[in-house]
């Protein structure tokens, strides 16, 4: 064979081959020619993902203000005497929360000190004096049921007093003041403790506000005569004589109540005494008083009655006043008041009656 017959026969052969791989290829791509591999691939045990998010409450935050005032926007203080005095501050409470991490209910306890006066020494509000309620939410109103202060923690907001603060949410304090009878006028701070727990007894927090609770009691006075003293009667005299009063008014006495609270001076003025019938007087300068000590002592220092207080009014509150001895510090005390009256010649007869006026002023200063 000669060598071009055997190079035609295989390009023959090459091209014969090209085309039934043309072919082959051309029915891979009909689908019904398509390899289809199946089987079941190997399959591990399941599994279970777990976690747990635990009770938190973080830190307390308390808005606003963080004082709890109670004279804040009054000028001249709380009476003393007085029960139930709320919180003065622009807000009328306090609102205790905690910070936004804080996902449990909790419960919420309050303790407090007691108030100590500024510069009267000795002189404190127990902080029994002092009581809060709440609604244990924000939601709710003032609440029903007070609760008194200790230097303990008194629990506010717990399952056993009414409900815990829910979490998420917040808790409006009220608080109140009783003012003891005859506390000096003074401003008075104390602290208070905020506590609280996660209801499952798991984490607490505690905020201490020191100095943050202040009241100051105003500058109070009670006078009044001794009710078993009135009327003063000088009984049924002749014109021409002298006499004190008698019975059993004799003396009297202007008495400081114990709401009092400062140094206090004693001053005295009456009216004319006159006929109900006839336009008849006894004058006012008729009648002298004395604040002698005993009825040994009277009647020396006498006094005549006026019927004006003194007519320099910045004379009220000295240290003189009517006498030196007038003023005193004793709460609930008695003044002895001696009177005596003259009736002049040919005065007409009748009953005659007039008033007579007591009037209590604070000291300048200390007569101590």
């Amino acid at each position: 064979m000669y060598p071009g017959f055997h190079l035609k026969n295989s390009y023959k052969l090459l091209i014969t081959v090209l085309l039934i791989l043309v072919f082959f290829g051309f029915l891979w791509q009909i689908p019904e020619f398509r390899f289809v591999i199946t089987g079941k691939m190997a399959e591990s045990a399941g599994t279970t993902g777990n976690v747990t998010v635990s009770g938190f409450i973080g830190d307390i935050n308390i808005t606003p203000p963080h004082l709890v005032n109670f004279t804040e926007e009054l000028t001249s203080g709380r009476q003393p005497g007085t029960s139930l005095n709320p919180k003065n501050n622009t807000y009328p409470y306090l609102t205790i929360y905690l910070n936004s991490t804080s996902n449990s209910p909790f419960y919420l306890y309050i303790n407090a000190t007691n108030l100590h006066a500024a510069s009267s020494a000795g002189y404190q509000i127990p902080v029994t004096n002092i009581s809060v309620n709440t609604s244990c939410n924000a939601t709710g109103g003032e609440p029903y049921t007070l609760h008194r202060l200790d230097t303990s923690l008194v629990a506010i907001c717990t399952d056993t007093v009414g409900q815990a603060v829910p979490a998420y949410m917040s808790a409006n304090v009220y608080f109140y003041i009783d003012i003891p009878h005859g506390m000096y006028n003074d401003t008075y701070t104390g602290n208070i403790t905020i506590w609280v727990n996660y209801t499952a007894g798991v984490g607490n927090a505690t905020w201490f506000g020191i100095y943050n609770t202040t009241v100051t009691v105003r500058k109070y006075i009670e006078a009044t005569w001794n009710e078993t003293a009135s009327p003063i009667s000088f009984g049924t005299l002749a014109p021409g004589s002298m006499s004190n009063a008698t019975d059993e008014t004799f003396p009297t006495s202007l008495i400081r109540g114990t709401g009092t609270n400062v140094f206090i001076d004693w001053y005295i003025n009456g009216t004319d005494l006159v006929n109900d019938t006839y336009a008849y007087k006894i004058l006012a300068a008729n009648l002298t008083y004395s604040n002698a000590t005993s009825y040994e002592t009277w009647p020396a220092n006498l006094t005549t009655l006026n019927n004006t207080l003194p007519a320099d009014p910045t004379d009220w509150g000295s240290t003189s006043g009517d006498w030196p001895n007038w003023g005193n510090r004793g709460n609930n005390s008695d003044t002895w008041v001696f009177f005596n009256i003259t009736i002049v010649p040919g005065q007409q007869p009748g009953l005659y009656k007039g008033n007579l006026t007591g009037r209590a002023v604070e000291l300048d200063e200390d007569p101590t």
